[in-house]
């Protein structure tokens, strides 16, 4: 309970200025990044059929062969309630000069804003992580994806943490082109967002915004300007992963079961104002394809 003995500043009039939480909001990234669905229910579930493989050859009248389609794996997502209010006594907001109390719930919208972007920024902090894992067992960027066929594994994760520079865009450009379906068919993966923190967005923007080819004195042309949306994402904890993401391809997810709320009330028998905010959502992948990603500490990786 905020009560006056605990905020003596705002009830008296000598001040100038009262700072209020003042500060400038960063811009909300996730929605850029993540498919954002609404959910009615209490979980969502998604799952997958795979295709096909290569027709069979044949010869005249010979018999046709059959191939059956298989269940891909399952992906459950179940949403978490995140909550938080305050309280102010009658007289406190009566007797407050500079008008911080009133200026409350909006601080509580940022919090739940900031509370969304931790979340969802959580997927790619733990994308390396074995005890934060998919419908296949796996964290986001494995080296060892299983396939629903029982064929070869796959790896959208770089076993030696490459550093981003040129050469290592180009190998994780590859190795997105390179992304097989269940049945061990080529799909249509190409990378087209670079997804960044902070530190890495000078070596970025440095890649993919440069006329010239970047780090060397020759007269090549850039080919990765323009290729690449950079993102750069304050929330990501690692200062030297990077990932490479298809916007087409992925499936990462975001679900708002409650988007932010917000209510208020009077206690009756105390007068205390009220204050409460809470929201419910779930965020993950249904699938690991179209992103890859790199620890890029320069150390192995197996995962």
């Amino acid at each position: 309970m905020a009560l006056r003995s605990g905020f003596g500043d705002i009830l008296e009039p000598g001040f100038r200025k009262i700072f209020d939480d003042k500060y400038n909001e960063l811009k909300e990234v996730f929605p850029t990044i993540m498919h954002v669905n609404t959910s009615d229910r209490s979980y969502e579930q998604d799952s997958a059929v795979s295709g096909f493989g290569l027709l069979d050859q044949a010869g005249e009248n010979e018999t046709l062969q059959y191939e059956d389609p298989v269940q891909m794996y399952d992906t459950t997502y179940v949403h978490t309630k995140y909550q938080k209010g305050f309280k102010v006594s009658e007289e406190l907001y009566e007797d407050d000069m500079y008008n911080v109390m009133t200026k409350k719930p909006a601080a509580l919208a940022r919090s739940a804003r900031r509370t969304a972007e931790y979340y969802a920024a959580v997927v790619f902090n733990n994308a390396f992580t074995s005890t934060s894992t998919g419908g296949d067992a796996k964290p986001l960027c494995s080296t060892a994806h299983p396939r629903s066929d029982g064929g070869t594994s796959q790896s959208n994760a770089n076993t030696e943490g490459l550093v981003l520079n040129e050469t290592n865009l180009e190998t994780g450009k590859l190795a997105m082109r390179g992304q097989l379906d269940d049945k061990g068919m080529k799909i249509m993966a190409r990378a087209k967002t670079l997804l960044v923190a902070p530190a890495l967005e000078k070596t970025a923007r440095i890649l993919t915004e440069s006329t010239g080819r970047p780090e060397t004195a020759d007269n090549d042309i850039n080919v990765y300007q323009g290729d690449l949306r950079v993102v750069v994402w304050d929330y990501l904890t690692s200062s030297t992963a990077w990932f490479l993401i298809d916007d087409e391809v992925h499936e990462i997810n975001w679900f708002w079961r409650v988007r932010p709320e917000f209510k208020q009330d009077t206690s009756f028998d105390t007068g205390a104002a009220l204050y409460k905010t809470r929201t419910r959502f779930s965020k993950g992948w249904s699938d690991w394809r179209g992103v890859w990603g790199s620890k890029g500490d320069g150390s192995a990786y197996s995962g």
